[in-house]
């Protein structure tokens, strides 16, 4: 029995049959995505760090710099931060961030987790009003005017609400992803610090000098690039429920096959006229 022998052919129904037949499987592939995530996470549990971490892993330990970096309102060494800027009885505001690779240290075990697509999860570190009458660190003015939104905010004059999230050198942390093993050339870096003078502190200079041509195995946490483009770094315990894909994304597993089918099937109700007429 043809299910949609009720629904007349058209002209718009053509057009919404192939657009069903064309989209249904883009959805397929997300649901299929989402449900393999699913998967993937209600396997995990939270693991000690080890020198024999392979595929997907969620493990916790201290976080260690590779290269100095400081938050800019709270001053702390940091991995990475992100500034959320809004102005004062306006909705207009933006979000500003730098992230940096780190290394995860638990003992004597250690794994380089890359910053690339993360997903950072992190408390907030400082908060702050600055007055648009009080001049601005020039560190901080710099980030506030490489956004549009908070650059507009600056060209008006207007009091800005600053909230800090830092990833703190030192600070504790849970991080999900892929844990592989990747070749290396061993690098030396120079760091050299020099006052600025301003209440911005230290400025940092960072020198990658090549080192001796020697070259080892590294093991670094990074993203599936399929599932998860980047790892998730979070403070606090996730709460795993959070983290799945919502149940209408999982649900484009059995939606995108259905609508590929009854565009299908339509087209072929369309054409049957056209077909017996040639033959």
């Amino acid at each position: 029995m043809d299910l949609l022998s009720g629904i007349p052919v058209t002209a718009a129904g053509v057009l919404v049959a192939i657009a069903f037949a064309v989209g249904g499987a883009p959805l397929f592939a997300l649901g299929r995505k989402a449900f393999r995530l699913r998967g993937v996470l209600r396997s995990l549990a939270e693991r000690p760090l080890t020198a024999d971490l392979t595929g997907w892993v969620n493990v916790r330990g201290r976080v260690e710099l590779l290269s100095p970096m400081f938050a800019p309102l709270s001053g702390r060494p940091c991995a990475g931060f992100q500034l959320e800027v809004s102005g004062e009885n306006s909705r207009v505001g933006g979000t500003i961030g730098e992230w940096r690779s780190f290394r995860l240290q638990h003992g004597d075990a250690s794994v380089f987790v890359s910053a690339d697509s993360a997903e950072w999860h992190l408390p907030v570190t400082d908060e702050r009003t600055l007055p648009a009458a009080d001049p601005l660190p020039e560190r901080i003015a710099q980030l506030l005017d490489s956004n549009a939104e908070t650059r507009w905010l600056r060209d008006r004059r207007a009091p800005l609400h600053v909230v800090e999230r830092a990833l703190e050198a030192g600070a504790t942390v849970s991080v999900l992803g892929v844990a592989r093993h990747e070749r290396e050339i061993a690098r030396i870096e120079n760091v050299a610090l020099a006052a600025t003078g301003t209440d911005d502190g230290l400025t940092v200079e960072v020198e990658a000098v090549p080192g001796n041509g020697a070259t080892g195995d590294a093991l670094w946490l990074a993203g599936d690039g399929e599932l998860s483009p980047g790892v998730r770094v979070f403070t606090d315990a996730p709460d795993r429920r959070s983290l799945e894909p919502s149940p209408w994304l999982v649900s484009l597993l059995g939606v995108g096959p259905v609508l590929t089918v009854a565009g299908l099937l339509y087209l072929a109700r369309a054409a049957g006229p056209l077909v017996s007429r040639r033959f």
